[in-house]
């Protein structure tokens, strides 16, 4: 009897369902308590039309800053004293702000419920300023809406967005940790120690970008260091490419439905590379190296 041959296509279809299904599966879990955050709730449609409030605070120094917003997006940038301003909240929707020891603390919600006709009208605001050399480490969470942080030094930096997508442009950091649900998280012309970023449904950028230790790990997007300067990275995408260039010593990169390119610096020649790709190929430096790679 002759025996049936190995049926790689239909195998890595039946991988492609399976692997498609868990990951909306694990999103819409993932993202099950959103709706009880999202702006545009119950209370808040009986605003619209009614106007906006918006205002500046002056706030002390803090050493570090814990932000969660329902609603608006976030920017921090560099100053010559603390302040906080605020724009297009509804009344008693504007965020408010404490200190706790040197800590920080702005909350800012928007109630329970769902009103997509108010959502459409959310145009809102936050803008954080503090001095160049201020340092402070930043734990922030928002529910709808974006970061966006240039020009500043920071201790630990942790993000966490549940839809929308982050910016960080010529900033240094100590640690980074990003969490994005529905968003990508585009970093440029930034120095980190170690780095740990996630991105469910977007793509992770890191454009000019040094640090020490980093992982990276999109379900459904792709991962790109580009010009990038790093020790060690691990890189994985179940739905995306791998794209990375610039010098390193050590590279991990794993691709389930994509392709893994990558392309060195001179002084990385000796660099350890564990390259691999389910359906797709990997090329270093231009050649085709087949779906995986070993150096």
């Amino acid at each position: 009897m002759k025996e049936k041959s190995f049926n790689r296509g239909a195998y890595m279809a039946v991988i492609t369902v399976i692997t498609v299904c868990s990951i909306i599966l694990g999103s819409l879990i993932h993202l099950g308590g959103l709706f009880w955050r999202i702006p545009g709730v119950f209370g808040f449609g009986s605003h619209v039309g009614e106007g906006t409030i918006s205002g500046v605070d002056s706030i002390g120094t803090f050493a570090a800053a814990k932000i969660e917003m329902d609603a608006g997006t976030l920017t921090i940038v560099k100053g010559s004293e603390y302040k906080l301003e605020f724009d297009g909240y509804p009344q008693g929707k504007e965020p408010h702000w404490e200190m706790k020891g040197d800590t920080l603390v702005l909350t800012q919600k928007m109630g329970k419920g769902l009103n997509l006709k108010t959502m459409g009208n959310l145009n809102c605001s936050v803008t954080l300023t503090i001095p160049e050399n201020a340092n402070p480490d930043m734990d922030i969470r928002l529910a709808m809406g974006s970061a966006d942080i240039s020009d500043l030094a920071f201790g630990t930096m942790s993000l966490d967005l549940d839809m929308g997508s982050c910016q960080l442009s010529d900033c240094s950091m100590s640690g980074c940790i990003v969490d994005a649900d529905m968003g990508s998280c585009t970093f440029t012309d930034c120095s980190m120690l170690g780095c740990n970023m996630d991105a469910d449904m977007g793509e992770i950028t890191l454009k000019s970008c040094s640090f020490t230790d980093g992982t990276f790990d999109a379900d459904m997007g792709n991962i790109k260091l580009t010009d990038a300067a790093f020790t060690s990275a691990d890189c994985k995408s179940d739905m995306g490419n791998v794209e990375v260039s610039g010098s390193f010593s050590d590279l991990k990169a794993e691709c389930s439905m994509g392709t893994v390119k990558v392309t060195t610096d001179a002084g990385s020649e000796n660099a350890s590379m564990d390259l691999k790709t389910d359906m797709g190929k990997v090329t270093v430096n231009g050649e085709n190296r087949g779906s995986e790679y070993k150096k």
